[in-house]
């Protein structure tokens, strides 16, 4: 009796896990047919070579491929989604979040563009959505300078993006040296670095201003201490030891004329008092005609 409960008992446990699986099965089919009617409906008959049936067979088997994604990216892009998913191979599933989250922007940026692709699997999600973001200046940026220009990338805005990308272009990051410390403070500070990066790239060049730029970036970006000041102290200083010896000079003049006439008037006057008393005499007459 306890065997044949027993045998009733799995039998019952089989009879539901199929159940189960039929019902997924049915919830599966039924996602798939009505996302190939909203597609039908949002893109018209043009899009769709086939009848709404065979379509949603065709979603029904690539979400069993790559996961349930491929019903909300085909919502956003259209069939092409299948095809795309596809290609990708192993990157499908990452692809396919991708389609779902931004549409036609990561068919257009990422899944079409080989390099991009690449690029989305070497650094992951967060290059692509960095190849989005910054449509079209991105790939080259992050072609040569890797890994650390998509954290900086994804902390600047647009107008901060075509500025690195300038820079990257135009061997101006690659003059300034230690990139990758840059990329960390503009990950850091984002569009303000990015600005003061921008504005300096001049006297950043200088090895010794870069280093104290990277030594205390926050100081320099929210003014308390100048590049200028960094960068010129070898100028200033020669200037302001001339200078001190120019005042010197005229420190030393005026106490000569304050201090020396009058002792060498004295000395003049005890050694010749009628000759001292002659140009008393002259000076009187000369300052009585200056009255006049």
């Amino acid at each position: 009796m306890t065997i044949r409960i027993a045998k009733l008992l799995i039998l019952a446990a089989i009879g539901g896990v199929i159940t189960q699986s039929q019902a997924r099965a049915d919830l599966a089919s039924k996602a798939a047919q009505e996302t190939a009617e909203f597609v039908l409906k949002k893109f018209g008959k043009k899009v769709l070579t086939e009848g709404t049936e065979s379509f949603a067979e065709k979603i029904s088997a690539s979400a069993l491929r790559h996961g349930d994604d491929v019903l909300s990216a085909v919502r956003r892009v259209g069939p092409s989604a299948l095809s795309l998913a596809d290609d990708a191979g192993e990157q499908a599933p990452k692809l396919l979040r991708l389609l779902s989250k931004h549409g036609d922007d990561a068919a257009v940026w990422v899944a079409k563009r080989p390099a991009a692709m690449k690029l989305m699997s070497q650094y992951g999600d967060d290059a692509a959505e960095v190849l989005i973001k910054h449509k079209g200046l991105a790939e080259p940026v992050l072609e040569k300078l890797g890994a650390p220009a998509v954290n900086a990338l994804g902390a600047i805005g647009p107008r901060g993006g075509r500025r690195l990308a300038m820079m990257a272009e135009g061997g101006e990051l690659a003059a300034l040296g230690k990139t990758p410390e840059l990329m960390q403070v503009i990950t850091r500070h984002g569009d303000a670095a990015m600005d003061f990066i921008w504005r300096n790239k001049g006297p950043l060049a200088v090895g010794t201003t870069l280093t104290a730029f990277l030594a205390q970036p926050e100081a320099f970006i929210n003014g308390t201490n100048q590049l200028v000041g960094t960068i010129g102290d070898a100028a200033v200083k020669p200037l302001v030891q001339e200078t001190g010896r120019a005042i010197s000079g005229l420190i030393w003049a005026a106490l000569v004329l304050i201090v020396g006439l009058p002792a060498a008037g004295i000395y003049l006057a005890s050694k010749n008092p009628k000759l001292t008393a002659e140009l008393a005499k002259s000076l009187l007459v000369i300052g009585a005609k200056g009255r006049h």
